[in-house]
């Protein structure tokens, strides 16, 4: 079975409107992919979760993303050559291309019905089958499209054709419809109204075969004219048959075969698939979640994965103690749902990750490290381990199960804090690299978050209040916020501003180290989980739910950031540019440029900047539109793919740039001050 995406008619800036988060694993990527669609062996193309478009043309060992101008989840893709093809998406949205998934052009359905399979017999001829009586039919290569006459109190499943005359659909209330004039009118048999079909497939004219729910199904060998009712072993969907008795489909998330005509059916090996593809008669290509890619090249008894995984637990938390080396822990196997934490480490900047610990950790909430070398992390009931030699051993230095530890902070290689949830909410502090913890503050609230930002002056958050210290942690003090929900986190940038954030959008902003607050809450359904900024006004904060946002005004407005989120995620910048996003299921994201989309939409206007010769193959000059001078600037330029590829700080207006090494092509160009943030494209000739 098949799906429906939003079309779009694509200008130049299309291909530009991703957010700049990409994948560190899994790798290549790690969307939920949907269906896979091949017109040639070599040639193939796989769509799913946020407008993802994936495109092979060496059989499946290299994929590139394609530029698909939706967030939309993708759901069904066909092409009828290697050039065109289409693809849908809930909501009656069709989008076509003619060059290879370069582009993109909206289709109008005429419906906002959802689609169930999508088929075409050759270039002109295709049907899109959907709920309440949808098929559409198409004789001009998808141009235009009309519904065929089909019950409306009927939901079409699956469609399939034997000529240009002949086909056939399958139908809810154990109905199959047929037509013998190429879809212009359809005739229907009458079946059991608790039943639905969701799969059809015929040889040639005469010899068919339908699937249907409570693994019921139906094989006609006179062109539907009668059919024969019987029971297979397994529920089955997109079913195709290479003979009489042979045949495959999708059992759930296996490719199972059959020898004996559909009664029976094995797993041949591919398992984990959300849909499969056969590009000839033994090449199988298999798709699932989080980015699963599977060929086989012996109907899937073998498989080669080309998707990589370091690993998919549930990601609690992330630290870089330089530009290179990070360390992510995670809460528990999510494979066999045991609280065994592992420990991840990278040493160039994401590229790549190893597991470096994989043991009885219990949950690990947070990790912490005062070096590439010297680390701390926390086992969720009362455990504190250190490392010494970069996250390979681990000794544990507390075993207490009667608290639950949140977060672990550093202020120097000795001094550390942690935040402890339990029945009397505590803070402990160590003056000796975490040999000996002692208790700073306890009251009978929960610690949730703690920050310092330098080795006396401190930060912690309870459920409705905010704790200080100016004393490296010898005393606290308290102030009340209004808030009903719980807040979460909290993050300071300098001793004066700082925020905190929590449930139901709470969010909160202080310019005079927390003596006052601001309550910049939004009436959102979801919740603030956790922040870093890194500036006074450049910031991002994960939510609930996978929700992402990004301010660049110090928390007054937030922008929702386009990205590959999952679940709640945990954030750490290296600095303004390069940050790190890890969350459920194995999710390491990373941008190079702040997270900056790419989108006509998404620019400032063109006032505060003069930005000349443009286009230009050499030098350009900006200056600033008001003439004042002398304004320091950050100048940012980022290739279409959103890479960074020059930049340059604190320069004083006007500022002349040499772009002579830049490629010929399409360039964003960030202006930053302290009053102001414009994008503007450039054109290097």
């Amino acid at each position: 079975m098949k799906k429906l995406i939003v079309t779009f008619l694509f200008s130049a800036f299309v291909f530009y409107s991703y957010s700049q988060w990409t994948w560190s694993n899994p790798t290549p990527f790690g969307y939920h992919l949907s269906d896979v669609s091949f017109p040639e062996l070599n040639t193939g193309y796989v769509v799913g979760q946020q407008g993802t478009i994936l495109k092979t043309t060496d059989g499946g060992i290299n994929w590139n993303l394609m530029p698909s101008g939706t967030t939309r989840n993708l759901e069904m893709v066909w092409f009828t050559n290697t050039e065109t093809g289409f693809v849908t998406s809930d909501s009656g949205f069709i989008m076509k291309t003619t060059d290879g998934g370069v582009t993109w052009q909206e289709l109008q359905s005429g419906t906002t019905e959802e689609f169930n399979d999508i088929y075409f017999y050759n270039e002109t001829l295709g049907f899109i089958a959907g709920m309440h009586g949808q098929l559409l039919r198409t004789k001009d290569g998808g141009e235009t499209w009309q519904r065929a006459f089909i019950d409306i109190y009927s939901n079409v499943y699956s469609v399939h054709f034997v000529n240009e005359n002949i086909g056939y659909a399958a139908a809810s209330m154990r109905t199959v419809y047929k037509t013998i004039d190429g879809g212009d009118t359809w005739s229907s048999t009458s079946g059991d109204p608790y039943l639905n079909l969701r799969s059809i497939f015929f040889l040639d004219a005469f010899n068919g075969y339908v699937a249907g729910s409570d693994n019921f199904m139906m094989k006609t060998t006179n062109g539907g004219f009668s059919w024969t009712h019987f029971q297979s072993n397994r529920p089955i969907q997109q079913m195709q048959f290479t003979n009489e008795l042979t045949g495959y489909a999708l059992s759930y998330d296996e490719l199972v075969k059959t020898t004996d005509g559909g009664t029976t059916w094995n797993p041949v090996g591919m398992a984990g698939v959300n849909t499969y593809f056969f590009a000839n008669g033994t090449n199988v290509f298999g798709v699932g979640s989080f980015g699963k890619l599977f060929k086989s090249v012996d109907e899937g008894v073998t498989c080669i994965n080309y998707d990589s995984s370091v690993t998919d637990d549930n990601l609690e938390d992330v630290h870089f103690p330089d530009e290179n080396t990070g360390y992510i822990v995670s809460q528990y196997d999510v494979s066999n749902g045991l609280r065994y934490g592992k420990v991840l480490k990278t040493t160039d900047a994401g590229e790549t990750w190893q597991i470096t610990a994989d043991g009885n950790f219990g949950r690990l909430t947070s990790v912490y490290f005062t070096d590439v070398n010297t680390g701390y992390m926390l086992g969720g009931y009362g455990k504190i381990y250190k490392t010494t030699d970069g996250g390979i051993l681990w000794d544990t230095l507390v075993n207490n199960y009667d608290s639950y530890l949140n977060e672990i902070v550093f202020v120097n290689p000795n001094t550390g804090f942690i935040a402890e949830e339990s029945a009397n909410g505590a803070i402990l502090k160590t003056s000796d690299a975490g040999l000996t913890w002692t208790t700073v503050y306890e009251n009978g609230g929960a610690v949730r978050g703690i920050h310092f930002v330098d080795e006396n002056t401190g930060f912690a958050i309870l459920s409705n209040s905010i704790l200080k210290t100016t004393n490296g942690g010898a005393d606290w003090n308290e102030t009340h916020l209004n808030n009903e929900g719980l807040l979460l986190d909290v993050f300071f940038v300098n001793q004066n501003v700082g925020y905190v954030c929590g449930f139901m959008g709470d969010f909160y902003k202080t310019s005079d180290g927390g003596e006052t607050w601001n309550n910049l809450s939004y009436p959102l359904t979801w919740t603030f989980m956790n922040m870093f900024f890194v500036d006074e006004t450049t910031g991002y904060m994960s939510g609930s739910l996978g929700t992402f946002f990004q301010t660049n005004n110090g928390g007054v407005t937030w922008t929702s950031i386009d990205s590959p989120v999952l679940g709640s995620t945990t954030l750490w910048f290296t600095d303004d540019l390069t940050g790190y996003a890890v969350g459920s299921n194995g999710t390491i994201l990373k941008t190079t440029n702040g997270g900056q989309v790419f989108s006509e939409s998404y620019m400032l206007p063109e006032s505060g900047f003069n930005l000349f010769p443009n286009p230009s193959n050499s030098t350009i000059t900006i200056n600033s539109d008001d003439n004042t001078n002398n304004i320091p600037a950050n100048i940012s330029v980022f290739n279409c793919n959103g890479m960074l590829v020059m930049k340059a700080r604190n320069l004083s207006m006007p500022v002349q740039i040499d772009i002579s090494n830049l490629t010929t092509g399409i360039y964003f160009l960030r202006i930053e001050t302290a009053n102001s943030t414009e994008t503007r494209k450039l054109v290097k000739m």
